[in-house]
């Protein structure tokens, strides 16, 4: 095995700690494009040309691509996000970690210098 069973277990929290800090910046991005769409409409509004319009329209086209991109992403990380924060497995993340505690410190013993003591003399 390439890699031990405290590492996988660390690889598997990581993951999960990634996935929600992803989930979150990318919620961010789709109210950040969101707000950004008011401010645009606007613009087209109150453009004084058609040749204005064309230029805000494209950045409307652009801010629309930027949403989807992060909108996809949210969903991408929804279901983890849900389980990461769903309260009925708070504790499955608990023992996670202190199964991963207790498995390096097992194998810090395994893997180190072991001596036995003997209890009893005999002759």
């Amino acid at each position: 095995m390439d890699k031990r069973p405290s590492e996988i277990i660390n690889d598997f929290l990581r993951f999960l700690e990634r996935a929600e800090d992803e989930y979150r910046a990318a919620y961010a991005d789709v109210g950040a494009e969101d707000n950004k769409l008011q401010t645009i409409l606007h613009d087209i509004e109150f453009a004084p040309n058609k040749a204005e319009r064309n230029k805000i329209a494209t950045k409307l086209q652009q801010s629309r691509r930027t949403r989807r991109e992060a909108k996809d992403r949210v969903t991408l990380y929804e279901k983890v996000h849900e389980l990461y924060t769903d309260r009925q497995y708070a504790n499955l993340l608990k023992a996670l970690r202190r199964l991963q505690n207790d498995q390096v410190a097992k194998e810090k013993y395994l893997s180190g210098n072991r001596e036995f003591k003997k209890r009893v003399e005999y002759e």
